[in-house]
């Protein structure tokens, strides 16, 4: 079903922005970098971003941009009826999802972005309720989509052997940390966010939805062994809110198994300002996930010039490259020793800082967006 209705000169790409509307993690952070870098970029594409209501104003405008608010419905109301309604009576050229989904009404050729698919690879991961949406419904959408962009080589290999989709069909475009990441050196600042969340210097931080493939469980009883061995009392940050779809991570059932009562701390949001400056306050950014796409938080760390230990699987070897610590995730033993090995090494520290600031900087949004717009246009042609 196309539109015959009346046309401008442009080109219309058709956005669906919902992961824009409350706190802006994961996706969300994805979708604002990437419209940001779209909107420089020379050419006639106008973006609609679709929207189930209103949204925090973003810290940009185009003239090339604009939001539609469409109104509150049922999740799969708004996605498979409103949606594509909507983009058809805007005579709209190219849907673009920024996650996964796509609308089983199809009226114009889509690009879906594909992070990664480890609700394919460890169904066991996702609670039963929630398997049937992500498998049954994301795969017959996905593979009607005229390209799939993915955020790494590791996760293009995934959709090519495990959803059999053609690697032609599969385009990487990596992400990127967003400028704002930058290291602080103002003390008085870094001293004033310990203060705010009553931590310690020296605190260890991970970040991340709270998710069993985030091995949070592990990673507790690592800081716990490190922290023993080496005689002292290492507090840890974990950010993140529960995704609504993994079994339960017992966090604090963890930490008073091993000791850790009152030195683990758990907050499920802070606002960019406070993000920035706890990736430079802390003394490690440790990232223990058994299964990413990309692994931004891990970028984002070393744009801020911080030690990175993180696990040696999947996506993150290839993000990381030679400026992080690795350790085996499923190994509390080696990742306890990789982070005592870090807390207790400055020169180690210094090294794996200066590293990661030169790693993130391979990164780019503005490449990023400029690759993703190539897509769109190789689709419309």
């Amino acid at each position: 079903m196309r539109s015959s209705g009346r046309r401008s000169n442009g080109v219309k790409i058709g956005v669906e922005g919902r992961t824009l509307q409350g706190e802006r993690y994961g996706v969300a952070r994805y979708l604002v970098n990437l419209l940001r870098n779209l909107v420089e970029l020379e050419g006639e594409e106008e973006y609609i971003v679709y929207l189930s209501q209103p949204i925090v104003p973003l810290d940009f405008s185009s003239p090339r941009m604009r939001l539609e608010v469409l109104g509150r419905a049922p999740g799969l109301t708004w996605r498979h009826l409103r949606l594509p309604m909507a983009m058809h009576r805007a005579g709209v050229d190219l849907h673009f999802s920024p996650s996964y989904f796509l609308p089983l009404v199809k009226v114009c050729p889509s690009v879906a972005v594909v992070h990664d698919i480890t609700f394919k690879v460890h169904p066991e991961w996702f609670a039963q309720d929630r398997r049937f949406r992500f498998d049954r419904l994301f795969w017959r959408e996905v593979k009607r989509a005229e390209r799939i962009v993915t955020v790494s080589e590791h996760s293009k290999a995934d959709i090519v052997r495990i959803l059999g989709v053609e690697a032609s069909r599969v385009t990487v475009i990596p992400e990127a940390a967003d400028p704002f990441f930058r290291p602080v050196r103002d003390e008085e600042r870094l001293a004033g966010v310990r203060e705010k969340y009553g931590l310690e210097p020296g605190f260890l931080f991970t970040a991340g939805a709270i998710h069993t493939r985030r091995n949070l469980e592990r990673l507790i009883e690592a800081v716990s062994r490190a922290s023993r061995d080496l005689g002292e009392e290492t507090e840890l940050l974990i950010l993140g809110t529960t995704a609504p779809f993994t079994p339960p991570v017992d966090i604090w059932g963890t930490a008073r198994r091993c000791g850790m009562e009152g030195r683990v701390k758990h907050i499920e949001y802070v606002s960019e300002e406070d993000l920035l400056l706890l990736y430079n306050a802390c003394g490690i950014f440790v990232y223990p996930s058994l299964y990413e796409g990309f692994g931004l938080p891990v970028i984002e760390a070393m744009a801020c010039g911080t030690p990175v230990v993180c696990s040696n699987v999947t996506s993150l070897p290839e993000v990381a490259g030679d400026a992080a610590l690795y350790f085996d995730p499923l190994s509390v033993e080696e990742m306890a020793d990789a982070v005592a090995r870090a807390m207790e090494d400055g020169g180690l520290r210094e090294e794996l800082g200066r590293a990661g600031m030169s790693r993130a900087a391979t990164f780019s949004w503005s490449r990023a967006a400029a690759e993703t717009l190539r897509v769109f246009r190789e689709i419309i042609a």
